[in-house]
C-alpha cells in the first residue's frame, strides 16, 4: 500500500514538472522571435570589423571570428525556434500577430542576409545560400507584417516602436550581398520598398517617441534602431551604383551621424534598463553605423567619419561581449526562456 502512495505520488509529481511552465521542453513556448537579433549584432559586428580591417589595415580576422560564431548563433536559434513552431503553433502564431512582437520575427531573415555579407569574401557559395534563403523569407515576412498592421484591429498608436523598421531595414540589408547574387531587378525591388517604407514609418514612429510618452522598459533598446536605417541605405545605395559624393550618400550620413550622437545623449538613461533579449537591439544598428562610416572613409569622404566608424565598431565590440555575458547569465538563471509579461 505504501508502494502504490508513493508510486502515486511520484506519478503526480512528474505528471506536474512534464506540465509546469518552467519545464525545459515547455521553455520552447517561449523562444522569442527576438533571440535571431543576437546573430544580427554579432555578425553585424563581424562586418564592421572587416570594414575596419580595410580602413585601418588590421582586425579583419577578428571579423572572420565574429562571423563564424554569427553562424553558430543563428543555427543554435533557427532550430530551438523551428522546434518551438513545431511542437506549439498556437504560441508561434500568437507571436507572428502580436501587435508589438511581430516586427521582431524579420529578424530571423534580417540575420541569414548579415551573414550572406560577413561571408561573401570568404566563402560565396556559403553567401549566396545565405542569400537567397533569407530575401526570400525577407520578402514574404514583409508582406505578412504590413497586412497584420493593416488589417489588425488591436493595433493602436501605443504599440508602435522602433522595432517597426526591422522588417522595412531588411530590405534594405538585402542588396549589399545581393549585388553578388542575384539580378539587378531584384534587389532594386528591396531598396524601393526599404527606402519608401522606412521614410513612410519614420514620422509615424517619431510621432510615437515624442507625444505618447516613454516605451516599456524591455522596448527601450530598439531606440537603438533607428541608426539602422539611414546606415544600410546609404551602404545599399553604393552598392547599386551610386557614389559617397552623391547628395543622397551625403545625406544619409549625416544623418547617421545625427542618430549617433542623439543615442549617445540617451546612454546614460539606457544603461539603467534591465536587461531582456531586446537588448541586443543596440548592437546591429551600431555595427551598420559604423561599417557605413568605415566604408565612406575609405572611399574618400571626410576622415572623421573614419573615427567615429572606429568608436561604433568599439562600442559595438563592447555591447556584443557585454549582452553575451549577460545572455549566458540569464540562461542559466531560466530567465530567457518564459513568458513575457
Amino acid at each position: 500500500m505504501a508502494a502504490e502512495t508513493t508510486a502515486a505520488s511520484s506519478r503526480s509529481a512528474s505528471s506536474r514538472s512534464a506540465s509546469s511552465p518552467a519545464a525545459p521542453d515547455r521553455g520552447l513556448a517561449h523562444v522569442p522571435a527576438g533571440a535571431f537579433a543576437i546573430a544580427m549584432g554579432v555578425g553585424g559586428t563581424a562586418v564592421a570589423w572587416q570594414r575596419f580591417g580595410t580602413a585601418f589595415g588590421w582586425g579583419a580576422g577578428i571579423g572572420t571570428v565574429l562571423a563564424w560564431i554569427a553562424l553558430g548563433v543563428l543555427i543554435v536559434v533557427a532550430g530551438a525556434y523551428i522546434a518551438k513552431v513545431a511542437r506549439y503553433p498556437r504560441a508561434a502564431l500568437a507571436e507572428w500577430t502580436h501587435p508589438v512582437r511581430s516586427a521582431f520575427v524579420a529578424a530571423s531573415a534580417i540575420a541569414m542576409l548579415v551573414l550572406a555579407i560577413a561571408f561573401l569574401p570568404m566563402n560565396h557559395a556559403l553567401s549566396a545560400g545565405l542569400w537567397w534563403a533569407g530575401a526570400a523569407l525577407q520578402a514574404v515576412i514583409t508582406v505578412l507584417v504590413m497586412r497584420n498592421w493593416i488589417a489588425d484591429s488591436r493595433i493602436e498608436h501605443a504599440h508602435v516602436h522602433p522595432a517597426w523598421f526591422i522588417p522595412v531595414v531588411g530590405n534594405l540589408v538585402a542588396p549589399l550581398a545581393g549585388v553578388e547574387h542575384a539580378p539587378a531587378e531584384l534587389n532594386w525591388y528591396f531598396f524601393g520598398v526599404g527606402a519608401v517604407y522606412w521614410l513612410g514609418l519614420l514620422p509615424v514612429v517619431l510621432q510615437r517617441l515624442f507625444v505618447a510618452g516613454f516605451m516599456p522598459p524591455r522596448l527601450a533598446p530598439t531606440l537603438a534602431i533607428l541608426v539602422a536605417p539611414p546606415s544600410v541605405a546609404a551602404l545599399a545605395w553604393v552598392r547599386l551604383g551610386g557614389s559617397w559624393d552623391d547628395p543622397l550618400a551625403r545625406v544619409l550620413l549625416a544623418v547617421v551621424v545625427f542618430q549617433l550622437a542623439l543615442l549617445a545623449s540617451q546612454a546614460n538613461a539606457l544603461r539603467r534598463v534591465p536587461f531582456a533579449v531586446s537588448s541586443w537591439a543596440y548592437t546591429f544598428p551600431l555595427a551598420a553605423a559604423a561599417s557605413a562610416l568605415l566604408v565612406a572613409a575609405n572611399a574618400g569622404a571626410a576622415d572623421v567619419y573614419r573615427w567615429i566608424g572606429a568608436v561604433a565598431v568599439t562600442a559595438a565590440s563592447v555591447l556584443v561581449l557585454g549582452l553575451a555575458v549577460r545572455t549566458v547569465i540569464a540562461g542559466a538563471r531560466g530567465e530567457l526562456l518564459r513568458a513575457e509579461g
